[in-house]
């Protein structure tokens, strides 16, 4: 495989923490539950803790394998390659769609006038540049940044709370005035995105340095995560209203534009910029270096390095050709991506485990 890098239990926390905060800051979908959708997302987050159990049950079974590589062993050659192609065509999709992200955001607000591809180019070349040099550096990366990024989330959202007249509380208000139907619905959703998003950790579980005890970092994470998410949406609520941050396209920017306190402290987008650009950097170095370890994992090469430049090139390719506009990604991802992604957060796990204990394989 040509990996020789091993990361410890903390840096395990800190990148799983900085990859489920990814992108769920930047798009933090309302749903159907509007201003209940704060309570979907904490329920989304007790899902998560599920599904975080059974991926790093996988990562017990077979310490020092990646499922690409045990697949065959627990569902046979054939059926076990088939979902391997499937499983590392979700990783390639993701990634397009996290690059894409990261390209509207900077199309539409930072850089209007720059061309989408260059923008593409840089942020693909950098996490090619990482993951090429192996999994230690986003490792690393995401212990050296990730508490700044925590503590300014934190101190943006103290700061609108701050703002005399800008925060509405009422908001928030009737507690689920349709009932508990419209709040169930937004579960799945917000669980598939990003807590689903995580089964790609299953290719990096045998790096850890105590893979057995990967549980409990896991699950820091993924409660970190939702604390953080829900916290952002219910600031969006309350200083927008549901509906208005149903509409815009980035809720927390237009949030943190408005903070003003004293004609002094203003214009504090910048930050909230860094810390997508970053987060989502992260996220994007993780699902980039599965799909090319598990490439080469799949064809039986000894080292991956190969194909960092050619899997970058279609990943940038496939970024720019995903969708016409960002509004077409919010409804892909909003009503056709918590179904398309189905396979590869469930099928392909709940498979390999329940298969494995069947038959007793382990690693």
């Amino acid at each position: 495989m040509g990996e020789k890098g091993r990361i410890s239990l903390w840096q395990f926390f800190l990148l799983v923490t900085g990859y489920l905060i990814g992108t769920s800051t930047l798009i933090v979908p309302v749903g159907p539950a509007k201003q209940d959708a704060w309570i979907s997302y904490l329920l989304a987050g007790t899902i998560g803790l599920g599904a975080a159990y059974c991926y790093t049950a996988l990562g017990r079974r077979f310490p020092r394998e990646s499922p690409v590589q045990y697949a065959s062993r627990v569902l046979g050659r054939w059926l076990g390659t088939c979902l391997n192609i499937i499983f590392l065509w979700y990783a390639l999709h993701l990634a397009a769609l996290v690059l894409r992200n990261v390209v509207d955001l900077y199309k539409l607000i930072v850089l209007p006038q720059t061309p989408m591809e260059i923008v593409a180019g840089v942020f693909a070349g950098l996490a090619a540049y990482a993951v090429r040099l192996g999994i230690e550096v986003p490792a690393r990366m995401g212990e050296l940044l990730l508490p700044f990024i925590i503590f300014a989330i934190l101190v943006l959202t103290a700061l609108a709370v701050s703002v005399p007249g800008l925060v509405h509380w009422e908001a928030l208000l009737p507690v689920m005035e349709r009932g508990p139907l419209p709040v169930l619905r937004g579960v799945y959703p917000a669980f598939v995105f990003p807590f689903g998003e995580a089964v790609f950790f299953l290719v990096l579980l045998p790096f850890l340095t105590e893979p057995q005890k990967s549980f409990a970092p896991f699950a820091r994470a993924v409660i970190i995560a939702t604390l953080l998410t829900t916290l952002v949406l219910v600031r969006n609520i309350i200083v927008l209203g549901a509906s208005e941050t149903a509409r815009i396209n980035f809720p927390s920017l237009i949030a943190i534009q408005m903070i003003n306190i004293g004609d002094f402290l203003q214009r504090l987008e910048p930050v909230i910029i860094f810390v997508w650009s970053f987060t989502i950097l992260l996220k994007l170095s993780v699902v980039y270096y599965t799909f090319t370890l598990g490439s080469a994992q799949l064809l039986g090469l000894q080292d991956y390095r190969p194909l960092v430049l050619p899997a970058g090139l279609l990943l940038t390719f496939l970024a720019m050709s995903l969708y016409e506009n960002f509004s077409q990604m919010l409804i892909f991802a909003g009503r056709a991506f918590p179904f398309y992604f189905l396979p590869a957060y469930l099928i392909y796990p709940a498979s390999l485990l329940l298969v494995a204990k069947i038959r007793n394989i382990k690693g």
